[in-house]
């Protein structure tokens, strides 16, 4: 017997088989497309110009249609960078990442720490099949790890990408408890816990008492020093930092941090971990920030001027959404959380000095009790974590008037993302990371930076280096010496280069 044929409804032939339902459901498509991709992306919208032009044409007349398409799309700028950063992602994932360093086959992981990111953590090296032992020093916070872990494997099998039976197997490869029972088999152990450095510290010499001789310890921190931490260690050299990204099922980046004294062996371990993990590593020298901490905080301070010169919060925000990124920066901040980033910002201004020192306006928002999304309010007003709408309220417990101006979106392109380009030029001058392939994977990968603009300094390439010097050189002149630019990009304007030509894909930049 032949398949049922498909029976249609009055309505479904009404659009299907219509001229005019057809322009309907074409319009629909297009705005929906458009809502999802701000226009950025062309493949889609040249699909449903395909579709629209082939109806009533022969088949040879369709496929002409669309090999002409396809041979548009694969000339255009956004397929080019788009290839660009695949062809960087692979290279990253291929080792070795270290000059002489093997790495360890890791059976067994722990996670010190059972927060929403030790949690998080464990689930990702369950997910892939590797077993986890999870400690925290209270039994609710393991239990809430549990949880976490297991909320994330139910939400895999909602969106049927995992079956229930198998994410229940997966999940029973996660166990918990408040000591240190199991820890000492592993092979790679995972400090999680407060970013204290303090805490930290005692932690880690407790992991260093229980670990076999040949396992590696990493730090999951976002800002503290490795090296400070790998002072109270009898063996530095197997201590490095594994710098996963929230939500950790999600985000494919893993800075991993090298150390003065890390050997090649603990990166090549973790960066080969990562990859198992299906991450994307990326190797750094330790310094404040690390990689993407380090560019990121100075646009994310940058929004902090721009409210305290008046300009309104929500249009900036959608300006940079239309620059192409996820989010704007107060909806970032809300997402990252209004006391971590203060605590970041406190940090990097201590580091770098006045060109880093808080906007006012973040110093006195981090002084309320608004915390962003995991409050209910920050910028944003949430409900069961999901975001209902700017709050201008927000504007008077920063001591800000209500009245804002409107930004032109240029200004508001060139005040954060210049800036950003001139951080990784000191990043890339003090030799944090190896390449500028390096600074562009960790922005796309770790911030989510417009991945059809190929990356960071991919863009500042496109957009010539002496017309972001010059750029720079007045927005110096208006808003202060943090955009001054840096000698090395003043090098590049003046000599014409680029800086994926100066700084060419490299390994690592884990070199002794």
């Amino acid at each position: 017997a032949g398949r049922p044929r498909r029976r249609h409804t009055f309505g479904s032939r009404l659009l299907d088989g219509t001229p005019p339902g057809r322009a309907l459901v074409l319009r629909t498509a297009r705005r929906q497309v458009l809502k999802r991709t701000g226009g950025h992306y062309p493949a889609p919208l040249k699909i449903l110009d395909v579709v629209r032009k082939g109806w009533g044409r022969s088949v040879a007349e369709r496929l002409e249609l669309e090999a002409r398409a396809v041979g548009e799309l694969a000339v255009s700028p956004e397929c080019k960078n788009l290839l660009f950063l695949f062809r960087l992602r692979e290279a990253a994932r291929k080792g070795p990442w270290a000059p002489s360093g093997r790495a360890a086959d890791v059976g067994k992981l722990a996670v010190i720490g059972a927060g929403p990111m030790g949690g998080g953590i464990a689930q990702v090296a369950a997910y892939n099949s590797i077993r986890v032992r999870m400690k925290d020093i209270q039994h609710e916070a393991v239990a809430g790890g549990l949880a976490h872990a297991r909320s994330v494997f139910d939400g895999a099998v909602r969106r049927r990408s995992l079956r229930r039976r198998e994410a229940a197997r997966r999940m029973r490869l996660i166990s918990g408890g408040v000591d240190y029972a199991g820890v000492g088999r592993a092979g790679v152990v995972v400090e999680a816990v407060v970013e204290r450095m303090a805490v930290k510290e005692a932690v880690l010499r407790e992991v260093e008492d229980v670990v076999a001789p040949d396992a590696v310890i990493a730090s999951n921190t976002s800002s503290l020093s490795i090296d400070g931490m790998a002072a109270v260690l009898e063996h530095p050299e197997r201590f490095a930092g594994m710098h996963f990204f929230n939500p950790v099922h999600r985000m494919p980046l893993v800075e991993v941090v090298r150390g003065a004294k890390t050997s090649d062996d603990a990166v090549e371990t973790l960066a080969a971990l990562a990859i198992r993990l299906g991450k994307v590593p990326v190797i750094t020298r330790d310094a404040p920030g690390f990689l993407v901490n380090r560019i990121l905080g100075p646009c994310l301070n940058e929004a902090g001027h721009l409210l305290d010169e008046g300009w309104d919060a929500h249009a900036v925000d959608r300006a940079w959404k239309r620059f192409g990124m996820p989010m704007g920066p107060y909806r970032l901040i809300d997402e990252i959380g209004i006391d971590v980033a203060g605590h970041a910002g406190q940090t990097m201004a201590e580091a770098f000095g006045d060109r880093m020192a808080p906007a006012p306006a973040l110093v006195a928002l981090a002084g309320t009790e608004r915390l962003g999304r995991k409050s209910g309010r920050g910028f944003y007003r949430y409900a069961k974590g999901r975001e209902k709408g700017f709050d201008p309220s927000v504007y008077a417990e920063m001591q800000l008037f209500s009245a804002r101006s409107r930004p032109d979106p240029a200004h508001v392109r060139d005040r954060l993302v210049l800036v950003m380009i001139n951080e990784a030029a000191r990043v890339l001058a003090e030799g944090v990371v190896g390449s500028a392939a390096d600074v562009d994977l960790g922005m796309v990968m770790g911030t989510g930076f417009a991945p059809f603009r190929g990356g960071l300094l991919k863009y500042a390439d496109d957009r010539g280096v002496a017309d972001v010097a010059t750029s720079l050189a007045a927005l110096s002149r208006t808003c202060g010496d943090r955009y001054a630019p840096v000698p090395l990009v003043e090098e590049l304007a003046r000599t014409g280069g680029t800086f994926h030509g100066t700084f060419p894909t490299a390994k690592s930049a884990a070199r002794p």
